[in-house]
C-alpha cells in the first residue's frame, strides 16, 4: 500500500517543476484557497460516519454505515451549492478572491461531494484489506489529474489547476466504486431499518467528533485562507509550495501507515491483544524520515527550491526553513493518529482538536504582523499542539499495554 501511494503521489510532485513555470504564484494561491475550503467542508459532509465503517463485526452493518454517509453527503453538497449561488458575491469579498478566480466557488460543492464520496468507499476497502485496490485508485486519480493540468497549462488556461483537480476526483470516485463492488459492496444490503440502527449505534461519531473534526481541519487548512486574506494571493502561492514540499512525507507515507494501523490495531483491540510490537518498527521509520526532512530543508532548502522550481520560488524555501519543524512533527503524529479511532478514544481526540482549533484561531490577533513574523507565530502554535498530541497517544498506548500485560499475568 505504501509503495502504491508513493507512486501515485509522486505524479503531482514531479509535475510541480513544470506547472510552477506555467502558472503564477497568484494562480496557485487561489487553487490553494479552493483546496483548503473543500478540505474543511469534507470533514462535516458525511457527519463523520465514514470513520466508523471499519468497526462493525458484520459487513452488512458497515455497508449501511457507508450508505448513510453517502446520503448525508448528497444532502450537504446540494445545500452547499444553494449557498454558493445565493451568496457568491459576499463570499468572494470575504475570501479576498480576485475576480478572475471567483468561478472556483461554484466548484466547491462538486469537489466536496466527490472527495467525501471517495473517502466513504475507501474506508470500505480498508475494512476488506484491499490495499492494492486503494493504491490503484490513487494512481488513477493522480494520473488523470496530472495529465489534465499539463494539457491546460500548455493551452495557457489559468483555470487548468482547478479543472484538472475535478477531473482527477471524478476518475477517483469511478474507480473506487468499481473496486468496492468487487469487494462485496452492494446497494441491495442497504435498508431503512439498518440505516436507522447504525445511525443510532455509531452516533458518537457525529456527537463527539464532528465539530472537533471540523475544528481540526480548520486548524490545518485555515492558515492558507488567513494568509490570502491578510496579505495576498501571491504570498499564499509561496506558502502553498512550501506546504506542498514539506508535506511530502505526510502525503507519501503517513496516510498509508495510518490506514494500515487502523485495521491492525482495531483487530487487536477487539480481542484485548497487545500491538506494541507492530508499532515499534513504524515508530523508528517515521522518526528517521522526520529527522531527515529537518536536516535537508534546514541546510539546503532555499537552494533546492530555486533549482527545482525556478529562482522566483526562493521565498518558498525561506518559509520552509521556518516551518519544517512543525511539518515533521505533524507527519509523526498523523502516522499514528488512527490510535484514537481504533481504541475508541474519540472524546480524548476531540478534546485535543478543540484546543488545537482555539490555538490556531488566535492567529487572528496577529493580523498586523509582517509576513515572516506571522509565519513564526504559526510555527510556535503548531509545535506546541502536535507535541501535546504525541504525548496523549503515548499515554493511551502505554496504559493499554499495561492493562493487557496484567490481564495476561492474571490468566496464567
Amino acid at each position: 500500500m505504501i509503495s502504491g501511494t508513493i507512486i501515485a503521489q509522486l505524479i503531482p510532485i514531479l509535475l510541480q517543476p513544470v506547472l510552477r513555470r506555467f502558472f503564477s504564484p497568484e494562480t496557485f494561491g487561489a487553487y490553494s484557497v479552493y483546496s483548503s475550503i473543500v478540505g474543511i467542508l469534507i470533514i462535516v459532509s458525511s457527519f463523520k460516519y465514514e470513520s466508523a465503517i471499519c468497526l462493525p463485526r458484520k459487513d452488512k452493518d458497515s455497508i449501511n454505515i457507508l450508505g448513510l454517509a453517502l446520503m448525508i453527503n448528497i444532502i450537504f453538497s446540494l445545500s452547499l451549492a444553494a449557498v454558493v449561488i445565493i451568496f457568491k458575491s459576499p463570499l468572494k469579498t470575504l475570501l479576498n478572491l480576485p475576480d478572475e478566480f471567483s468561478f472556483m466557488l461554484y466548484l466547491v460543492p462538486l469537489g466536496t461531494f466527490l472527495i467525501s464520496s471517495f473517502n466513504s468507499f475507501n474506508f470500505w476497502l480498508i475494512r476488506k484489506k484491499a490495499f492494492l485496490a486503494i493504491s490503484i485508485n490513487k494512481l488513477i486519480r493522480r494520473s488523470f489529474e496530472g495529465v489534465s493540468q499539463v494539457i491546460f497549462a500548455l493551452l495557457k488556461n489559468y483555470k487548468g489547476l482547478l479543472f484538472g483537480d475535478i477531473i482527477g476526483q471524478i476518475s477517483n470516485v469511478g474507480a473506487v466504486v468499481v473496486q468496492s463492488k468487487k469487494e462485496g459492496f452492494s446497494v441491495r444490503d442497504i435498508s431503512y431499518v439498518k440505516l436507522k440502527y447504525v445511525a443510532g449505534k455509531y452516533s458518537e461519531f457525529p456527537k463527539y467528533n464532528l465539530i472537533p473534526g471540523f475544528m481540526s481541519a480548520c486548524s490545518y487548512l485555515l492558515p492558507v485562507i488567513l494568509i490570502n486574506t491578510f496579505y495576498s494571493a501571491e504570498y499564499t502561492g509561496y506558502f502553498d509550495l512550501s506546504k506542498l514540499v514539506l508535506s511530502i512525507p505526510l502525503a507519501l507515507v503517513a496516510s498509508s501507515i495510518s490506514s494500515v494501523l487502523l485495521q491492525r490495531i482495531s483487530e487487536r483491540y477487539q480481542v484485548n491483544a497487545s500491538f506494541i510490537k507492530e508499532i515499534k518498527p513504524v515508530f523508528y521509520i517515521v522518526s528517521a524520515v522526520s529527522i531527515l526532512e529537518i536536516l535537508v530543508i534546514s541546510f539546503f532548502g532555499v537552494s533546492l527550491f530555486k533549482f527545482i522550481f525556478g529562482n522566483n520560488w526562493g521565498l518558498s524555501g525561506e518559509i520552509s526553513r521556518i516551518l519544517v519543524w512543525s511539518f515533521a512533527l505533524n507527519f509523526f503524529v498523523s502516522s499514528f493518529s488512527s490510535v484514537f479511532i481504533s481504541m475508541r478514544k474519540i472524546k480524548v481526540y476531540s478534546f485535543w482538536q478543540v484546543c488545537y482549533f482555539l490555538a490556531i484561531m488566535s492567529l487572528f490577533f496577529f493580523k498586523g504582523l509582517a509576513f515572516f513574523a506571522f509565519i513564526k507565530v504559526y510555527l510556535t502554535v503548531e509545535v506546541i499542539c502536535y507535541s501535546a498530541a504525541a504525548i496523549m497517544m503515548l499515554i493511551i498506548v502505554l496504559r493499554y499495554e499495561k492493562k493487557v500485560e496484567l490481564n495476561h499475568l492474571a490468566a496464567e
